[in-house]
């Protein structure tokens, strides 16, 4: 049965696309676990995210079976993965360390709290959730969660110990969710206190640094680190010069479809992201060069309406955000340009407006700010015409 089962499981790989080495390491890491999950009791011996995870965890550390039998956890979680999506199963993703069940529920009643009331994002709901649950396992443990006695001091001591080697940034969201995880208790009427004064707010001056970009020097070596005469190249061109031309998100590139382009007006449409509202943005000659380029040239026939695609299995499904920012960040790494993150060629488009004299009203729209005080850090790039309005410094001249 389970030698049906591994040659089934080779067959579905191939059909995704899957290289002949992957489907033999996926293969191998399949009959590993076939083979462990034959030695179990018979109530056990069920094919789920639960007997993954017990083989993944408990099992694979203290493996004793005869080689060759990969121990790389990853590796073989990615295969198991596949193994699970053959069989309808939802994939298995690597889990936040264990609380306990009071700890969870009320994970899940902040989490409802966030989609309904508050509209967050995936993302967002994500980082709260992640902050909340750390807090309360730290103050809790495993016990039932008490909700009166949680204290200032108790807020401080978290932030403090929790903020060692972040960077200010990573601090802000740590606090911004604790402090809306605290308003939510008192919405509920289980927090009397308001105790959002108490999380520390680490130093933040607005308007402060100046936004990292590129040197146009730079902008060229980065363009020069995409190898356009193949179809990976061609690709992961076009979505970075959605980046830095048109100041995109990687989710929105990713999100990008081919209805989202009006060739004859040259304008794309952009579906509700971040910001949650639509938008259109002129399409630039070059950008629109590098997409039709890729379109025509590069990209795999697929029934997939998105404009970038997988190029490996499995080949032609849409782009996820983290094909865009690896790509990115390959090319950061051919180019031999420090890797801040892909955010950096949204700053460099933004500057490269303001450079060529686009007003800060423009510089929103395009980048769709909420409020103009966000895009006003860019006009501290603009040297030139910030040098026409400086006034002398006080005082006699020497």
């Amino acid at each position: 049965m389970s030698e049906q089962l591994v040659d089934d499981f080779c067959s579905y790989l191939a059909t995704r696309g899957h290289r002949p080495r992957t489907r033999h390491q996926y293969a191998a890491a399949a009959a590993h676990f076939l083979g462990w999950l034959g030695g179990q009791p018979p109530d056990r011996q069920q094919i789920d995210a639960q007997a993954v995870h017990a083989f993944l965890h408990e099992h694979l550390p203290a493996c004793r079976c005869a080689p060759p039998n990969s121990k790389h956890r990853k590796s073989v979680r990615a295969a198991l993965n596949r193994l699970l999506a053959m069989g309808g199963e939802a994939r298995l993703r690597p889990r936040s360390p264990p609380s306990s069940p009071d700890i969870e529920a009320m994970v899940a009643r902040f989490d409802a709290y966030l989609l309904t009331v508050c509209g967050l994002a995936d993302a967002t709901r994500w980082y709260r959730r992640r902050y909340a649950r750390a807090f309360l396992a730290a103050q809790f443990g495993d016990g039932s969660v008490t909700v009166g006695r949680i204290t200032a001091d108790a807020l401080i001591g978290f932030v403090t110990e929790q903020a060692r080697g972040k960077r200010p940034g990573s601090v802000g969201v740590l606090a911004d969710s604790l402090r809306s995880f605290l308003r939510f208790l008192q919405l509920e009427g289980e927090l009397l206190a308001d105790l959002t004064g108490a999380v520390p707010t680490p130093p933040h001056w607005s308007l402060a640094p100046l936004p990292p970009g590129l040197s146009e020097v730079e902008l060229a070596r980065f363009w020069d680190a995409f190898d356009r005469a193949t179809a990976l190249g061609r690709r992961d061109y076009a979505m970075a010069r959605c980046l830095a031309d048109l100041g995109l998100r990687c989710q929105e590139v990713a999100a990008l479809r081919l209805d989202d382009i009006d060739w004859r007006t040259g304008v794309v449409h952009l579906v509700p992201g971040k910001s949650r509202r639509t938008a259109q943005l002129p399409l630039p000659p070059s950008t629109g060069a590098a997409v039709a380029d890729y379109l025509r040239h590069g990209r795999p026939t697929t029934p997939s309406r998105a404009i970038f695609v997988q190029h490996r299995a499995p080949v032609g499904e849409a782009a996820a955000k983290t094909t865009v920012r690896g790509a990115i960040r390959r090319a950061f790494a051919r180019a031999d340009l420090p890797w801040s993150g892909t955010h950096i060629l949204r700053h460099t488009a933004a500057a490269r407006m303001v450079r060529g004299g686009s007003s800060l009203k423009l510089v929103a729209d395009v980048l769709r700010h909420r409020s103009i005080d966000t895009t006003a850090i860019y006009a501290k790039v603009n040297l030139p015409e910030l040098a026409r309005v400086a006034l002398p410094w006080p005082g006699r001249s020497l």
